[in-house]
């Protein structure tokens, strides 16, 4: 098309030239002359004519033509920038999408590794198991967007989860569930057992561990236990994530904090085990005097501001000098250990046993009133009164004297840990006046 279109080119050029020598050469102005001396019609100038009109026309065509395909071509050309431009705008749109999401991104990592250094700084001066749980929760929260979040610090002797905090769950009802780490507790429970990150998305595809799901108490959708040295140490369950964040990243990230996490337990665990001895009597494993001295001014700030009532008991073993005297003193140091062994059973987590000194016991009771903490007394008296200790080849027969005393909100709001201590000495110095094997409960007076 395009050499056709010189050909033509070339055939109206080579016309007009012609064209511009006939008015040169001829005189245009008349068809007529004279013939033989007579007027006629001119034949060779009227062929002139209409080869040049014939010419011209050619030309016209050829020109109009031209221009009607420019201007069909031109519309083409048009529609296709047309086309061309939407394209743009398509792309445009897309590039900027693509930038705002890479931007979204870029802030997204930005965020992490700001909270991941600050998880390191913090986690590093964190000297206390169940503070550094804390820290880890509320980063694992950050990180994930999660509403719904709560960790467990895992006992190693009865691998219970200990709950330690969350956010949008109610510890009453957490606590309820007695969870430990085995796959009857569901998804924190098989996470901490197998001491693997766990979704809920990839048990429930799996029909061997579909059970799990169905029995999960907490409707977990991720687990992940903090793991060192192959032991668990603590679990993470998160029940809502940033929906933004793909499984694969809640893994990732949830991984890195538990990585962080482990290295910091150990060293908090080591330095728990340090703080523990040095407020612990080496004989019994009981809290010391200075411990249980220190904590009941804490406890009692706690029960006079939340008015609450505290009872306080003070045991003493019956005849212990003549005991010691008797069997010797190995003898009293087992009974020591026994006599501190069953009260911690007896008594339950939130109460604190300590060894006052020589044979002499104390127990705190947060919650409990006088009449409470007698009844406590007593049936831990009852409880030796009809117990044998074998040591040797001795049944040995051991009694409890114990005195009561109790603050009571609006009763004896005035009342200090020395005066607790001082009415329940009083109270034990007549139980053991009085015959010995009995409970004394100081009267309070309203």
């Amino acid at each position: 098309m395009f050499e056709e279109n010189w050909i033509y080119r070339i055939v109206v050029i080579v016309s007009l030239c012609v064209l511009l020598a006939w008015v040169y050469v001829v005189n245009e102005a008349s068809f007529t002359g004279f013939i033989n001396g007579k007027p006629g019609l001119d034949a060779a100038r009227l062929a002139w004519h209409i080869g040049i009109f014939i010419l011209l026309a050619v030309a016209l065509v050829y020109l109009m033509q031209s221009v009607i395909d420019y201007k069909g071509q031109n519309d083409v050309l048009r529609k296709y920038l047309q086309r061309l431009q939407q394209e743009l705008d398509v792309e445009r749109e897309a590039i900027k999408q693509l930038k705002t999401e890479s931007n979204d991104e870029l802030l997204r990592l930005e965020s992490f590794i700001i909270t991941m250094s600050d998880t390191a700084k913090q986690i590093s001066s964190v000297l206390r198991t169940d503070e550094l749980l804390r820290v880890l929760l509320r980063k694992a929260i950050d990180l994930l967007g999660s509403q719904k979040c709560v960790i467990f610090k895992v006992d190693e002797k009865t691998q219970k989860l200990v709950y330690i905090d969350s956010v949008g769950y109610k510890k009453e009802e957490i606590e309820g569930y007695d969870l430990k780490a085995d796959e009857k507790s569901g998804l924190i429970g098989y996470a901490s057992e197998q001491g693997i990150f766990v979704s809920r998305k990839t048990l429930a595809q799996d029909y061997t561990k579909a059970h799990i799901v169905d029995g999960d108490k907490l409707k977990a959708n991720f687990c992940q236990p903090i793991v060192y040295n192959s032991k668990t140490l603590a679990s993470i369950c998160v029940g809502t994530a940033n929906p933004d964040l793909t499984h694969e990243q809640v893994m990732r990230l949830l991984s890195t904090l538990a990585n962080f996490g482990g290295i910091a337990l150990t060293n908090t665990e080591l330095v728990d085990k340090i703080r523990e001895q040095s407020v612990r009597d080496s004989l019994t494993w009981l809290y010391n005097h200075q411990y249980f001295q220190n904590y009941m001014n804490h406890l009692l700030s706690v029960a006079k501001r939340e008015r609450d009532p505290l009872g306080f008991i003070m045991m003493d073993i019956d005849f212990f000098k003549k005991f010691n005297d008797t069997y010797g003193h190995q003898a009293g140091d087992f009974v020591l250990k026994k006599v501190a062994s069953m009260l911690t059973a007896e008594l339950r987590g939130t109460d604190i046993v300590a060894r006052y000194g020589g044979e002499e016991f104390v127990a705190i009771l947060p919650g409990r009133d006088a009449e409470a903490s007698y009844k406590i007394a007593d049936r831990i008296r009852k409880l030796f009164e009809g117990t044998l200790f074998n040591y040797e080849s001795h049944e040995l027969k051991i009694t409890l004297s114990a005195g009561v005393s109790a603050y009571i909100p609006s009763v004896n709001d005035t009342t200090t840990k020395e005066l607790l201590i001082r009415y329940a000495d009083n109270a034990l110095y007549e139980a053991k006046a009085g015959g010995r094997n009995k409970v004394v409960i100081h009267k309070i007076n309203s």
